[in-house]
């Protein structure tokens, strides 16, 4: 009988540590939709070679129609970021946008053309350089709504491939592609608010 007892005194207790661990993962799901943030909610760089994997999330708190609607004007980044200097939209068809960016990342100048293709039914955009002088970036922007559907997450996801043998610091790589996504964000939010301001 005492046995018995403590068996079932175990399970109890085993039980009541597995439903902890599930309502602490549950809690901090929600919060990441409540809580303030800055424009970096996570962040995984990870160098291989020539090759940096980079996947940056960010929380905005508006709809994932309004945030990719946004997102499909990429040649008005001179308009909102702080970093572009010049964009200009080099061809635009179907779905697809190519544009040029003259931009200062870390204080030295950069020039880059990108190419951005929109998938709206999939709340994602890709895109891949066309031209750049130190490294040949692709991946993808994409999109999560809340439970609300009120906010959404953003999910960058690519990788960077030095072109030029130079010997520049990973440190100084990393806080290249943090300063570049923090920017993007930060414009992007900027780019929302503008829309959101519109008549009508």
């Amino acid at each position: 009988m005492k046995n018995l007892l403590w068996g079932v005194l175990a399970l109890l207790a085993l039980g009541l540590i597995g439903f902890g661990v599930w309502y602490s993962r549950v809690q901090s799901a929600a919060r990441q939709w409540e809580k303030p943030v800055a424009e970096i909610l996570s962040e995984k760089l990870e160098k291989d070679a020539d090759t940096i994997a980079i996947e940056f999330s960010s929380r905005i708190d508006a709809p994932v129609d309004t945030v990719f609607r946004a997102l499909t004007e990429p040649e008005r980044m001179q308009e909102f970021s702080e970093t572009v200097r010049y964009s200009k939209l080099l061809r635009s068809e179907g779905n697809q946008k190519a544009i040029e960016l003259d931009m200062v990342v870390l204080g030295q100048p950069q020039r880059v053309a990108i190419e951005f293709t929109f998938l709206p039914a999939e709340h994602r955009v890709t895109f891949k350089t066309l031209e750049s002088q130190f490294s040949d970036f692709s991946g993808e922007y994409r999109l999560t709504p809340s439970p609300d559907r009120a906010k959404t997450l953003l999910t960058y996801t690519g990788t960077a491939k030095d072109k030029v043998k130079l010997p520049i610091p990973l440190a100084f790589q990393k806080s290249a592609l943090r300063e570049t996504f923090v920017s993007t964000i930060r414009a992007l939010k900027k780019g929302i608010a503008a829309q959101q301001s519109l008549p009508g």
